[in-house]
């Protein structure tokens, strides 16, 4: 095909090229390249060699880092979907095109998705794999070449040709895993612990903690020779910053569902949904209700409290369902620098999610696996007893079998097998890590979630499940489960 003449619009290496032109033109329609730009800032901000961002130039990002007066580039196309073969194919071929118009200009090419296809992912794992390893060889290339051969025929059945595949390995990346920026209070969340990771605003929560520093080198310089037991410098420490806190930069949420009642201190926002639960029924919402008015309610709230400043510590009172905790949790993410103080008998001070999580946490994991063809996973959190006798016959009586059922439990079961806050949040992160490392590498993205456990550690266990598909709750309706909530991460 004859190339179109030097400056013509038709040219994707013109900046007038109607590929070049497209966000420009489509105004509001990019808001996920958007919310991908802005969510990454924190991050480009930080490489000393980042020098400009240019959004829209030839397609989607541009961004071009100077270091030794030397200049490099790289073109991030995003999609706010996932990627399959044929769309793959011809992102490949506009970034050659890209390439060959502008000789030595980009030095990476980078697609940025939500995820990939089933027929994508080998590809994408394989790649990675490859390019990981390949810094451990770089003196025996020829280890890596029967890999290097796999992951090529890989490509080859998703249909790149034999050039294809020696650009993809010379430039491009493939970045996926942004679900999260579909949704404006999601990338939200995510910007905001992302800033925080930012050098300068790390100033400012050191600032922050400044007191309790002062307040313990006081206290310790003028008690030599005295014992100081752990409640003493907790107290110490509640005092010089937690207080302050608590009550400067926090707000109260009383949400009902068992009783409604009045809890101290006074609500800033409260949630009854008392009239929907019964506590001698164990009767909880329908999953309808749930997905139409509840968890619409709980975004609503996010919002409210969002607008109102920038307080991000919630201090939640109410004697609730389970469901609710990891709904209360999911709806306000660690990941969005959330934060929660909750009660949690009869332990006397209140569990934090802020919490140190317990070093060298010893999650135990059994996995039995069922149906090859199943399409979810169901996990079974066994905290204050073995739940998965109930699980199994109630999965088996419904007839959707698993692709695997996993119970997941702390070192020890019963009602003292998590010690405190930091154990509570350790197990939540373990219990993150484990599931999504367990879904990856099945390909899957469904949860069947069975909890039994502290409710703090319900909201904790919510505030870290991000990313990683659809959970759908259970709650136990003697004699068995029923659905409740059904989260989308």
């Amino acid at each position: 095909m004859a190339k179109s003449p030097a400056g013509s619009a038709d040219d994707i290496g013109s900046l007038l090229s109607p590929d070049a032109m497209g966000g420009i033109n489509a105004g509001k329609g990019f808001d996920f390249q958007t919310r991908y730009t802005v969510c990454h800032l924190p991050i480009w901000l930080q490489d000393g060699a980042f020098h400009q961002l240019f959004t829209e130039g030839t397609g989607d990002i541009d961004i071009r880092y100077v270091e030794d007066g030397k200049s490099r580039r790289k073109h991030i196309q995003t999609k706010d979907h996932d990627v399959a073969p044929a769309e793959f194919k011809e992102v490949i071929g506009t970034f050659r095109k890209f390439d060959a118009d502008m000789p030595t200009t980009y030095q990476e090419f980078r697609l940025a998705c939500p995820g990939l296809s089933q027929q994508m992912r080998p590809v994408e794992t394989g790649l990675a794999r490859y390019r990981n390893a390949k810094p451990f060889y770089d003196d025996e290339p020829s280890a890596l070449a029967q890999t290097q051969h796999d992951v090529d025929e890989r490509m080859r059945n998703i249909g790149l040709s034999d050039e294809d595949i020696a650009f993809v390995h010379q430039k491009v990346f493939i970045d996926v895993g942004h679900g999260d920026l579909a949704h404006d209070d999601r990338a939200l969340d995510i910007f905001i612990g992302r800033m925080l990771g930012h050098p300068e605003f790390a100033k400012k929560i050191r600032a922050m903690v400044l007191p309790a520093y002062a307040a313990l080198s006081s206290k310790i310089g003028a008690s030599k020779g005295v014992v100081l037991d752990k409640s003493s410098l907790e107290t110490l420490l509640r005092s010089a910053v937690l207080a302050d806190l608590s009550q400067e930069a926090s707000v109260t949420l009383w949400v009902h569902n068992w009783t409604k009642e009045a809890f101290s201190p006074p609500a800033d926002y409260e949630l009854d949904w008392s009239s929907l639960f019964d506590r001698g029924s164990r009767k909880v919402p329908s999953p309808d209700a749930w997905t139409n008015d509840l968890v619409p309610q709980l975004d609503a709230l996010r919002k409210q409290v969002m607008a109102a400043g920038a307080v991000r510590s919630i201090r939640l009172r109410g004697k609730c369902a389970l469901s609710t905790g990891i709904a209360l949790g999911a709806t306000f993410p660690a990941v969005g620098s959330w934060t929660f103080e909750i009660p949690q008998p009869p332990a006397k001070e209140s569990w934090r999610s802020a919490a140190t999580p317990t070093p060298g946490y010893a999650l135990q994991t059994e996995i039995t696996e069922a149906d090859p063809n199943g399409t979810d996973l169901v996990l079974g959190l066994n905290i204050r007893g073995d739940g998965r006798t109930d699980v199994m016959r109630y999965i088996e009586a419904s007839g959707q079998a698993p692709n695997a059922f996993v119970f997941m439990a702390p070192p020890s079961q019963g009602a003292q097998s998590i010690g405190g806050d930091g154990e509570a949040v350790a197990m939540a992160m373990a219990v993150r890590e484990e599931l999504g490392k367990l879904l990856k590498a099945r390909h899957l993205r469904m949860t069947r979630l069975f909890f039994y456990g502290p409710f703090a550690l319900s909201v904790f266990l919510g505030q870290q499940l991000t990313s990683i598909g659809k959970i759908q709750l259970f709650e136990y309706q003697d004699p068995s489960y029923v659905p409740s909530c059904l989260l989308k991460t």
